[in-house]
């Protein structure tokens, strides 16, 4: 990777953060615009061979067994990832590897998962002490106040 790129990935990543720290939130179209203002790019055949990669994942991911779990695992070394079907595995190492991966996979998950529970709980709470309706909390609505009369 040259400097400039490098340069341009870094200023790109400033402006999403930026965009992330006042609003909060940001979209893919807004990440594809400031990546592109700042000239992030690949050269055409990297991003047809990432293309074709990324399709390739997609149709070994799709073989499963009659229980709808996978039948083929990605298995790393030396860089390489190879996709092994999982019944002809006899190799303890590569079985490792990938139980190590799927262990930490799942791990991240859970973590990310208890955060977004937290969350919820929070604004629930928060919006229930409002008496604001919300789907998931019971709403009593106020009854309406009668106008005042005038003398």
């Amino acid at each position: 990777m040259s400097i400039y790129t490098q340069i341009a990935k870094n200023r790109a990543k400033a402006e999403i953060y930026s965009i992330l720290a006042k609003e909060m939130r940001i979209s893919t179209k807004q990440m594809d615009t400031i990546l592109a203002k700042h000239g992030v790019r690949r050269d055409p055949e990297a991003l047809q061979r990432a293309y074709r990669l990324s399709v390739g994942q997609q149709m070994v991911a799709d073989v499963r067994d009659e229980d709808g779990k996978r039948e083929v695992l990605a298995s790393r070394a030396n860089g390489e990832t190879e996709y092994i079907v999982l019944e002809a595995c006899n190799d303890p190492q590569k079985l490792n590897e990938i139980q190590h991966r799927l262990k930490a996979q799942i791990s991240g998950l859970v973590e990310t998962a208890q955060k977004v529970d937290e969350r919820s709980g929070t604004l629930q709470r928060f919006i229930k002490r409002l008496h604001f309706p919300f789907p998931d909390i019971p709403h009593h609505p106020r009854k309406p106040r009668k106008p005042k009369r005038r003398k």
